[in-house]
């Protein structure tokens, strides 16, 4: 196991049973997604990044705000 999947698997095991959950993009985070649906599953979008597709993080607010920062971070470098 590498080091990230470590980490990864520390931060999983820390989530609490009853913590609140949130469906968030997972390209930056946002919450403000839509359901589209239409085909055999339907599809997601992301107001904020323009991101489509069938999946979406359930995420606690810790989780959510670092996938903000990562593309936050990758957002001000690509500039």
């Amino acid at each position: 196991m590498n080091e990230e999947e470590a980490e990864m698997e520390e931060f999983i095991e820390d989530i609490q049973p009853d913590e609140e959950l949130i469906e968030v993009c997972p390209i930056c985070g946002s919450t403000e997604l839509y359901f589209e649906a239409g085909g055999v599953e339907g599809l997601y979008h992301c107001k904020h990044c323009g991101y489509i597709g069938a999946f979406v993080i359930d995420a606690n607010k810790e989780m959510m705000e670092l996938i903000r920062e990562e593309y936050n971070t990758s957002a001000r470098d690509a500039e």
